[in-house]
C-alpha cells in the first residue's frame, strides 16, 4: 500500500549509505523495512485468505497469501524475516544479543556497512522482482 505522506521521505531518501557510519546504515535499514515490510497491505492480503487467523500479521500474512496462491518463495520470506529482525534488534531497540546473532546473517562486522547494505538492497530488488514475476502478467525485471 502507499506510504503515508509523512513517511514518503523514506522512499525518496533510500540509498546505499555514503559512509560506513552505523547511524547512516541504521537509517537506511529503517527506511527499507518501512517500504518493504511495514507497507504490506494486510487488508488486501486478508481478502484472499480464508484459513488464516486474524492474529497473522505482516510477513506471516504475506507468507500465507503466497502459499494460498501456490507461490513458493521461502527464501524471500526468510529474507524479509531477517530484515525485520535486523531492524527490531539493531535499529528500533538497543543492540544486544539478538543483534549479535542477526549480524552474522548479513555479514555485519565482516564487511563494510555500505557493502552489507548493498547486498541487502540487491535482495530487496530480487524480492520485488520475484513478486512481480509471480503476480504481474508480462512482468519485466524492475
Amino acid at each position: 500500500m502507499p506510504l503515508p505522506k509523512e513517511d514518503e521521505y523514506h522512499l525518496k531518501t533510500l540509498r546505499i549509505p555514503l559512509t560506513n557510519e552505523q547511524k547512516e546504515f541504521d537509517d537506511q535499514i529503517l527506511s527499507l523495512t518501512k517500504i518493504l515490510i511495514d507497507a504490506l497491505n494486510e487488508k488486501e492480503l486478508a481478502k484472499e485468505l480464508t484459513s488464516v487467523k486474524d492474529e497473522a500479521k505482516g510477513i506471516d500474512k504475506l507468507d500465507a497469501f503466497l502459499q494460498s496462491k501456490g507461490v513458493k518463495l521461502e527464501n524471500m520470506i526468510q529474507y524479509m524475516r531477517d530484515l525485520q529482525s535486523l531492524r527490531s534488534s539493531g535499529v528500533a531497540h538497543l543492540k544486544g544479543s539478538k543483534y549479535e546473532r542477526i549480524k552474522q546473517t548479513f555479514g555485519i562486522g565482516e564487511k563494510n556497512l555500505t557493502d552489507v547494505f548493498d547486498d541487502i538492497m540487491i535482495r530487496a530488488i530480487w524480492t520485488l522482482n520475484s513478486l512481480a514475476k509471480a503476480f504481474l502478467s508480462d512482468s519485466k525485471p524492475l
